[in-house]
C-alpha cells in the first residue's frame, strides 16, 4: 500500500500508475493529479514555483509536464485508490483531481473519493480525525 498527502499524495498517484504491479491499494490526500490543469487553476505564486521546479511553464515544456503528471499514467492504475480532496484547495485545485477521477470512472477502476469543505487540509480537529478514520476504514476494507 502507498499513502501520502500533498506532495505525498502526488507521489502516491504517480506510483500507482508507473508501478501498478507493486501496490495493493493507494491513499492520496490533496494530490496534484493532473499537472497541467493544476497549473492553470493554481495561485500565481505556485505557478512561479512550478516554473522554477520544471524550468518553465506547461506551454514551454509540455512533454515534461505530461511525463510528471499522474494523469498520464491513470490508465495503468490497478489498485483501489481513495482520494481525499478539499473543495476550495488553492494548492491542488479540485478540477484537476476531478479529471483524474473521471478517467478512473471511465474505465471502471476501483476508487473512492472524500471531498470536504476546506482547502489544502483542515485545521478543524474533528475533520482531521474523520479523514484519518476514512483512510483506515478504506485500507481495512481493501486489504482485509
Amino acid at each position: 500500500m502507498i499513502n501520502g498527502a500533498s506532495w505525498g499524495g502526488y507521489l502516491s498517484l504517480l506510483a500507482l500508475g508507473v508501478q501498478p504491479e507493486r501496490w495493493a491499494a493507494g491513499v492520496a490526500g490533496v494530490p496534484v493529479a493532473d499537472y497541467v490543469s493544476a497549473y492553470e487553476d493554481e495561485m500565481e505564486p505556485l505557478r512561479a514555483f512550478d516554473r522554477a521546479l520544471f524550468g518553465g511553464s506547461p506551454q514551454d515544456l509540455p512533454e515534461l509536464y505530461e511525463q510528471c503528471s499522474p494523469l498520464t499514467y491513470v490508465d495503468q492504475v490497478r489498485a483501489p485508490v481513495i482520494v481525499l480532496a478539499g473543495e476550495n484547495d488553492p494548492r491542488c485545485p479540485i478540477r484537476q483531481i476531478d479529471n483524474y477521477l473521471d478517467r478512473l470512472a471511465e474505465r471502471g477502476a476501483p476508487y473512492e473519493v472524500y471531498r470536504y469543505e476546506a482547502g489544502h487540509g483542515s485545521l478543524v480537529v474533528a475533520e482531521t480525525i474523520k479523514q484519518t478514520a476514512i483512510e483506515v476504514d478504506f485500507t481495512r476494507r481493501v486489504l482485509g
